[in-house]
């Protein structure tokens, strides 16, 4: 099996693995909630299942490159706002940290223009309110703000 493709692999047994113990750990939540949860992991079930049998159907045929270090700095600067962003989450709350670190990383991708950040930051969080507090009934984590 080439290298592409034992990437592909693990990328989804990884998949699937996380789907299936999630999956799992549902049976413990809300109905209204367990259901939504559900149907995000079966989908995540079986796009793993996917990758795991195109990588072993295509074992031999060339895949995709492997990926060098250098093309991973613009995936750790993400990653490190990520991590900002959870620990914001905790100190000011999830509306007003995901309503900064939205445009932030919309500026770091590129994305110049104000207009569609600023549409795009309040249809998602919008959109989040609308889905997981009004219809969901969930509590988002709240902070010193709000």
């Amino acid at each position: 099996m080439l290298k592409g493709r034992i990437q592909d692999l693990v990328i989804g047994v990884i998949a699937l693995a996380i789907g299936i113990v999630m999956f799992i750990e549902t049976k413990s939540f809300p109905d209204i909630t367990k259901v939504y949860c559900r149907i995000v992991l079966i989908i995540l079930i079986v796009v793993g299942a996917a990758m795991i049998l195109t990588s072993l159907i295509n074992a031999r045929k060339p895949g995709p490159e492997e990926v060098h270090v250098k093309e991973w700095v613009n995936p750790l600067i993400i990653f490190a706002f990520v991590l900002v962003y959870v620990i914001m989450i905790d100190i000011i709350g999830f509306f007003v940290s995901s309503a900064i670190i939205m445009p932030v990383v919309m500026i770091f991708m590129g994305y110049k223009k104000p207009l569609p950040i600023i549409l795009t930051t309040v249809g998602m969080l919008g959109f989040v309110y609308i889905l997981f507090v009004t219809q969901l009934k969930l509590r988002m984590p709240q902070g010193l703000l709000f």
